[in-house]
């Protein structure tokens, strides 16, 4: 696909990003994000509705989802740089759609239209079927750095390197903004 192709496919999904918003790695880098994935997250956006702002796509180097064009991490807004939907919002707009991952991280922030660092509810979401034992979906929470996995049997979230588990509740409870 070319520009003009790209301009196209952005048009027809309501025209919300311009591809330099979308080539957050550099010039070019749209061309590797993976076409089906890519189309079912402008489907995604156009059907939340929310101002959107990309923070990562596309990344060289990533042996994982971004490596291979099928994620996007980003920070959703109710009213654009001012506030942000609740956790929760984020966690049920990127699980009813069904994207193989979902990470939801509460330890990030942005700078808002004051020029304030806010802290932010972070979201991931990709269409990777994964590799090796990786087992999809995959659900996930950050908080302060670490990585709580959600168990498909009981729905908590654990913690490996902390050996502590969470739940959904419980995380927005304590560190949702």
């Amino acid at each position: 696909m070319n520009t003009q192709d790209y301009n196209t496919l952005l048009d027809s999904y309501g025209n919300h990003f311009s591809i330099g918003e979308l080539e957050i790695q550099g010039p070019g880098s749209i061309k590797r994000m993976d076409i089906g994935f890519l189309r079912n997250f402008l489907a995604w956006r156009r059907w939340h509705g929310l101002p959107t702002l990309v923070t990562s796509a596309w990344r060289k180097g990533d042996p994982k989802s971004h490596g291979h064009g099928f994620a996007f991490d980003m920070l959703l807004f109710e009213e654009w740089l001012s506030s942000q939907p609740s956790a929760l919002q984020h966690w049920l707009l990127a699980t009813t759609w069904g994207f193989q991952g979902v990470g939801l991280y509460f330890d990030w922030s942005y700078t808002n239209k004051e020029g304030n660092n806010v802290p932010a509810i972070g979201l991931h979401v990709d269409g990777w079927p994964g590799s090796g034992r990786s087992r999809r979906p995959l659900r996930w929470l950050r908080i302060d750095d670490q990585y709580y996995y959600q168990s498909l049997t009981h729905g908590n979230f654990y913690c490996k390197t902390n050996r502590q588990t969470i739940t959904l509740d419980e995380a927005i409870r304590r560190y949702g903004p």
